[in-house]
């Protein structure tokens, strides 16, 4: 019986409800692979060392910088990790915008600040509102974007992100339409949409979303994957975020059967 090790993400980075949300699908996804006949354990990260030798894959729900550090030391001693811990690095702030960018994936323009120093605001358009958010994970509270149409407002929100220890900050150009959230998985039929609050529905091409969804992970390295998308009036579709190993909480279910045949696929193609 082949054994494999699910390891939950860091409490820091999965406060409140995304905590229940992340332990309930790596619950599900457990479950399924164990209807499969593996035998799964499901650890934090600090349990795990003593349980790596005999584990045939590695899937993890892990995003801290530290996390992802470590996890790429066992890749590099020949762990195999759902989601690579360097494609999971690729989603944070200081790397995603330019990867995007590579890609040909259409992200809005996106410049890295100092929290604790003065910023350039020569090519940041206060008057028509910006964003502000954490310079390396995506947010996990609500606080880790923020909307800013002055300067006062950024010299706060900068001083609130250098309290709580975030040394860089994103600052990222608004784009105006519909926000639509997305999950995925690589290589299957499961894509799941939705939109995020109230929308207008202007039209746009579904098939061109999920093309642009692949495209990104790809891009990224991303296996289970999720984002953001905004939907312009004239149905142009901008990516401005891109997650890994997100919740899938609208489509927990569905997407547990996914993940789980993905990694029953990947156990025996090793």
């Amino acid at each position: 019986m082949k054994r494999l090790l699910g390891l939950y993400r860091e409490k820091q980075y999965s406060p409140g409800r995304h905590q229940s949300n992340d332990v309930l699908l790596l619950d599900q996804i457990a479950h399924r692979l164990r209807e499969r006949e593996f035998a799964v354990d499901l650890l934090t990260l600090g349990e795990a060392n003593n349980h790596r030798s005999d584990t045939a894959i590695v899937f993890s729900m892990c995003q801290g910088r530290s996390a992802l550090e470590r996890l790429a030391e066992w890749e590099r001693d020949g762990a195999k990790i759902i989601n690579s811990p360097r494609a999971a690095l690729n989603t944070h702030r200081d790397r995603l915008p330019a990867l995007m960018v590579e890609a040909g994936v259409s992200f809005p323009q996106t410049h890295l600040v100092g929290t604790k120093g003065s910023v350039d605001l020569h090519a940041l358009d206060l008057d028509g509102g910006i964003w502000l958010k954490r310079g390396d994970v995506h947010a996990s509270v609500t606080a880790d974007v923020q909307w800013v149409d002055s300067r006062e407002r950024l010299d706060a929100g900068l001083a609130e992100f250098s309290r709580r220890g975030i040394d860089m900050a994103a600052v990222q150009a608004h784009r105006a339409g519909d926000e639509i959230k997305f999950y995925g998985v690589a290589g299957s039929a499961f894509f799941h949409w939705f939109y995020s609050g109230e929308a207008r529905k202007y039209p746009f091409n579904f098939s061109h979303l999920e093309t642009l969804a692949n495209r990104a992970a790809t891009a990224a390295g991303l296996d289970i994957f999720g984002g953001d998308v905004i939907v312009s009036t004239s149905g142009e579709l901008t990516l401005i975020d891109l997650n890994d190993w997100p919740s899938f909480a609208p489509c927990r279910e569905r997407a547990s059967y996914a993940i789980a045949d993905f990694i029953t696929r990947r156990v025996h193609a090793s």
